[in-house]
């Protein structure tokens, strides 16, 4: 198999600030934008590309396929990411349990094509599995119903032992918590059946009026990537760079199967996970270390060194592969702006800057540049927004697709009603109206600076821990002013921080790569678009079944007590807010400006300078849990692909992507091997990610 590396967007220079440079001056021999195409030097691969662009049609077996896999992926994610605790797959772009199952699909499929070509299913048909299960597997995730439901039964549960939260209990919206004292009992403590009515009755009606606020959600993230579609794909042609392993995986598998570079990286990474998986259980087997080689702290434990904080080595394979699809100056700017951001914390301490709780707010700064990277983007396909707005109200435009005027329209319906359903959703359980708005707004708002970070440059992983709507909200008008006059704002807050912990797994921009994915194989974007709800609809259904399956047997207050632990972080949050509020200091809001300028800065001068290194997006990820992780992994990708395009070029480049499949492939079947095998057996096992 040979991939040939090209040069995804054309165009001129300077059409997006967020774009990379698009004539002769880039300054290396690595484009900054890539993509896949395959060359086709066989008569034979020739072949099969062009019939995996032809009749690749959404099947009813492929989409009855993907609702069965479904709640069994359920019970996999809550297993592993809570109960367990033995991986955490969605806090990663890529989610490796869905690769880990195509992967075996796609094993199958070939079996199939040899002894039974009639029943072997057709790239199309794979790419529906792996779409609705990633979608799904976004919905039942530690950053989205793994929270909210902990969250839902923890007050009635504990507050009569702890007698802590009576400021919440008096603001509380009960429809939507869980109060039945022995269904919070089989929840918490197990050696319960879900199948009892007793353990899920009380459970039905607040369920049932948070699917359909879940629901509204993924209507407006729908209405945008059917809006955002046409300029980002078409018009900048961004890269999309998560699908280029799945998408490998489905339209090349025999090709990428007997390639030899490919087996060599799967096998070395495999054969390395299985030794450390060994010597997890059994220690005289030596360990091959990859993680947690040194914490660089320690080698400086003295005032003001010591205020970096922990800075852990750590090499994962997946990760240093995965950063060789991303554009060069994107993998130098995050490892960048991650010591610049130490630095920060250097300062503070050695210039004794005492009195600002959280200095230099970090957190804020980053979400700033989050914002930034929205607002540019929206920015540069705003012609695009207003031709949009035409089309929904019937006002002639030059040329038009057919359907496009009806795509459009659905796009729009589904932003406006899912916008007002869930601004009268927070309204009618007390919020305030100016506070509901803006809180969507900023939540969107980040899940479109997600949602084009991923498109354009393919970056691993993007939480913004606690730094969500609420928290700037809060410290914008302050703890004691939120609590006197919007108690019950506070309490929504506590009940949609579900939304808002984390970004890590947010499902928008796997809607969107699934439309990328129906494009370049010429797919029905409208059936593409029904699997893609029912993915929806059935994953919300799913990962309320699986939560509550896995809890009332284990019960979420054992094990790994992850489950009882969410919903009280939750809750202290609101209950500090409400019992201990701090003293009102403007500067985390002034940080999340500062924030904003700088990314806006770092667009501008990418724009304008065609040798500045550093990229706004390095900046806006580079503060977060995922960079104390991955740095190491950013570096280390950083030195060695200037060093193989310097003295190997393009060439060379192009060469060593099956090698770099095999690693993340290898890293992610013999890796989350483990981790069935620790729920196979119930007990802990070796972590591949994190650490």
């Amino acid at each position: 198999m040979e991939i040939i590396l090209i040069k995804d967007a054309v165009g001129r220079v300077g059409d997006s600030p967020l774009s990379e440079d698009r004539d002769d001056r880039v300054r290396d021999a690595a484009p900054r934008h890539f993509a896949i195409v395959w060359s086709q030097p066989t008569q034979e691969m020739g072949k099969c590309m062009s019939e995996d662009r032809q009749n690749q049609t959404i099947t009813f077996r492929s989409i009855v396929l993907g609702l069965v896999l479904i709640p069994i992926n359920g019970v996999y994610l809550i297993a592993s990411e809570i109960l367990w605790l033995t991986s955490a797959p969605t806090a990663l772009s890529l989610f490796y349990n869905v690769v880990f199952v195509l992967f075996w699909l796609v094993i199958a499929n070939l079996a199939l094509k040899r002894f039974k070509p009639a029943w072997a299913l057709q790239p199309g048909e794979l790419f529906v599995v792996y779409t609705m299960l990633s979608i799904a597997s976004a919905v039942c995730s530690i950053d989205m119903l793994d929270v909210l439901i902990p969250t839902m039964g923890h007050l009635f549960h504990f507050q009569p032992i702890e007698q802590q939260y009576d400021d919440i209990m008096a603001n509380l919206p009960r429809w939507l918590v869980v109060q039945d004292e022995a269904a919070l009992k089989g929840f918490y403590l197990g050696q319960e059946s879900i199948f009892d009515p007793a353990m899920f009755l009380p459970w039905l009606k607040p369920l049932f009026l948070w699917f359909w606020f879940i629901l509204a959600l993924f209507a407006v993230m729908g209405g945008l990537i059917l809006t955002l579609r046409v300029p980002w794909t078409k018009h900048e042609k961004l890269a999309y760079p998560i699908i280029q392993v799945p998408m490998v995986l489905i339209t090349q598998p025999a090709s990428l199967f007997t390639n030899r570079l490919f087996w060599a990286g799967f096998l070395t990474v495999a054969a390395i996970d299985f030794v450390n998986g060994m010597n997890f259980f059994y220690p005289t087997i030596p360990q091959i270390p990859l993680v947690k080689l040194v914490d660089l702290v320690t080698l400086f434990p003295e005032r003001p060194w010591a205020a970096m904080g922990r800075t852990m080595v750590s090499l994962y394979p997946f990760a240093v592969a995965l950063c060789f699809f991303m554009p060069t100056d994107l993998v130098f700017s995050c490892w960048f702006f991650y010591f610049v951001f130490k630095a920060q914390r250097v300062a503070a301490s050695y210039f004794g800057v005492h009195g600002m709780s959280g200095f230099p707010y970090i957190g804020e700064q980053t979400c700033g540049g989050y914002y930034a990277l929205a607002f540019a983007a929206l920015w540069v396909c705003r012609r695009h927004l207003l031709r949009t707005i035409r089309l929904a109200v019937g006002l002639p435009c030059e040329t038009t697709e057919p359907g496009e005027r009806a795509e459009t329209r659905l796009a729009l319906t589904l932003i406006l009603v899912g916008f007002l359903f869930l601004i009268f959703f927070s309204v009618y359980q007390g919020m305030t109206p100016a506070i509901a708005l803006f809180f969507f707004l900023s939540y969107f708002l980040i899940a479109v600076a997600i949602t084009r970070m991923r498109a354009e440059l393919g970056y691993l992983s993007h939480d913004l821990h606690f730094i969500g709507p609420q928290f700037q909200i809060v410290n914008a008008i302050g703890q004691p002013e939120m609590a006197q006059r919007f108690p019950r704002d506070l309490v929504l807050f506590g009940l949609y921080h579900f939304i808002t912990r984390a970004y890590r797994s947010h499902p928008m921009p796997h809607g969107l790569e699934a439309l990328r994915i129906a494009e370049r194989l010429d797919m029905n974007r409208r059936r593409y678009l029904i699997a893609m709800a029912l993915a929806t609809i059935f994953g919300i259904v799913g990962a309320y079944w699986a939560i509550l399956y896995v809890f009332t047997k284990y019960g979420a207050s054992n094990i790994s007590m992850i489950g009882e632990w969410l919903g009280r972080e939750t809750w202290t949050f609101v209950n500090r807010w409400f019992t201990a509020p701090e003293k009102h200091v403007p500067y985390p809001t002034y940080a999340i400006l500062v924030g904003v300028l700088v990314g806006l800065g770092l667009a501008v001068l990418r724009l304008n300078l065609v040798w500045w290194p550093f990229h706004p997006v390095g900046y806006a990820v580079s503060g977060s849990w995922s960079m104390d992780q991955l740095w190491a992994c950013f570096l280390a990708a950083w030195i060695m692909k200037v060093l193989l395009l310097r003295y190997g070029g393009a060439k060379a480049y192009r060469a060593a992507w099956p090698l770099l499949i095999g690693i993340i492939l290898g890293d992610f079947i013999a890796g989350n091997a483990w981790t069935i095998f620790g729920l196979i057996t119930e007990q802990d096992v070796y972590h591949f990610w994190p650490y």
